[in-house]
């Protein structure tokens, strides 16, 4: 194994029994590798832009750019750093690198989760102490990300970085945070979005460090996820406005100062934006910015799949809500229905390439039968209250953060992508409350199962194209 595999066996401090379930973890992870290479040996859809490119990265040719790749070469300087020196820079240890990713996915996701209210008082009381490694399990094993760690894609080592962004601003190394944020930036760009939600949360944390007791205050009567936690913040950012004009420049200064490094990365972002004339580099024609919003309800129905444990307990106070403010839930039914009616927007991908699961979603559901697309409104209702309220415990604040940060990444997006919610999905789940039993078990079944049948399914399901040479499969 390698020095990275090690260290994450040894810093997990768990048991023997937990520890040979991380072996465990990483030796069929690697034997699943190896074995999903020898059937797909060939470049597989977009790997016939990522690998080419990391190729002439790897001899040295930096200035020849396919157009066809949109995102900025983070990947490509990432893997032609470590492997050109070795000259190592074939097809099988480009997919080594999300190999290793994977592995470290584990390590930063166990960290996370370790830093949370739950996790931290079941340490305290030495109880349960493998649940904060069972929720780590069930996350790196997410299916739609899980899948390509043998592929050369870019969805893993985003993840990482994303991840490893996160793991620092919970630990206070903000500069360490605001580095790693500029390099997601350079993997994906849209991953600007998680730093600017990080630079929200320290300010709305800098100005609850000003009103300590009050917060205290909020967190023991189980008032932090409440609206009140916004006017209580609200309030303390007035207080600074009604001392002076002076007083509330020192304020705003002392904020400056405390994001430098996070401000300095959004400066560089916009210099890049305004320089490039956009987000999207290369085949801009494929990935115009639109107002998309049922992106929102595909996305609340793709988290529901998978943390549907979490979701489904709250069916009872759904139909109670529904009840209780029928007025309301009568002006948002419509709204939905005029969204659905107007916004429903197809890209032109999505119909014509058959190796993804939407193509068949679409194709035979929601493409074929013109009132599927309505239908499906109440349900959209119920996964999004469901999926809101799984993040209940979070404060008030944050969770605006998130759904606006999430809502910013999604909407824009014209092509109904699983990938592109993979890392809402992540940030979201990690954020949800302790699990019970059931709820962790019936996960994990969950995500295995899934598991099984995307390898059963991209193994075994073949067919071939006119124009391409070998096998065509399907995937995410």
């Amino acid at each position: 194994m390698t020095n990275t595999q090690n260290s994450i066996i040894t810093s997990l401090n768990y048991p023997t029994t937990q520890r040979g379930l991380i072996l465990l973890f990483i030796i069929c992870t690697t034997i699943l590798f190896l074995f999903l290479n020898k059937i797909q040996p060939n470049y597989y859809i977009d790997e016939a832009f990522h690998i080419p490119q990391t190729q002439r990265f790897c001899n040295g040719t930096f200035f020849e750019w396919d157009n066809k790749i949109t995102t900025l070469p983070g990947l490509y300087l990432i893997t032609a750093s470590a492997l050109a020196p070795l000259k190592l820079c074939t097809t099988l240890f480009l997919r080594g690198v999300n190999l290793i990713g994977t592995f470290f996915n584990l390590y930063l996701i166990y960290e996370i989760i370790c830093t949370t209210t739950w996790a931290q008082k079941l340490n305290k009381s030495k109880n349960e102490t493998w649940l904060p490694l069972a929720v780590t399990f069930s996350i790196t094993l997410f299916p739609p990300l899980f899948f390509w760690h043998f592929l050369f894609y870019t969805d893993v080592i985003s993840a990482n970085v994303v991840l490893l962004m996160f793991l620092l601003h919970q630990k206070q190394y903000y500069k360490n945070c605001a580095a790693a944020g500029a390099l997601a930036v350079l993997i994906r760009q849209t991953n600007i979005i998680w730093v600017i939600l990080l630079i929200g949360e320290r300010v709305i944390t800098i100005i609850e460090d000003q009103t300590p007791q009050s917060i205290s205050t909020l967190v023991s009567r189980g008032m932090y996820g409440s609206p009140i936690h916004a006017k209580l913040v609200w309030n303390n950012t007035v207080h600074h406005t009604r001392r002076g004009i002076g007083s509330f420049f020192i304020f705003i200064n002392e904020i400056i100062n405390k994001l430098k490094a996070e401000i300095t990365v959004i400066v560089i972002f916009l210099i890049f934006l305004i320089w490039n004339r956009g987000i999207v580099i290369g085949d801009r024609n494929a990935h115009v910015a639109t107002i998309h919003l049922p992106q929102i309800f595909y996305f609340s129905v793709f988290s529901f799949g998978f943390s549907w444990p979490y979701m489904v307990p709250h069916w009872r106070e759904f139909f109670q809500w529904i009840r209780k403010h029928w007025i309301i839930c009568n002006v948002l039914l419509v709204l939905m229905t005029i969204i659905v009616h107007n916004n429903t927007l197809v890209h032109p991908y999505l119909l014509a390439d058959n190796r993804h699961y939407v193509f068949y979603v679409w194709s035979k559901l929601m493409g074929r039968y013109y009132t599927a697309k309505y239908f499906l409104i109440p349900i959209y209702g119920f996964t999004i209250y469901c999926l809101v309220s799984s993040i209940r415990e979070m404060r008030f604040l944050s969770k605006l953060l998130y759904i606006g940060c999430i809502c910013a990444v999604l909407i824009p997006q014209l092509l109904l992508e699983p990938r592109y919610f993979v890392i809402p999905y992540i940030l979201l789940r990690m954020n949800m409350t302790e699990p019970k039993l059931w709820q962790i078990t019936a996960e994990i079944m969950t995500i295995l199962l899934i598991n099984c049948l995307q390898f059963y399914i991209f193994v075994t399901k073949t067919f071939y194209w006119t124009d391409q040479e070998g096998p065509q499969r399907i995937s995410w």
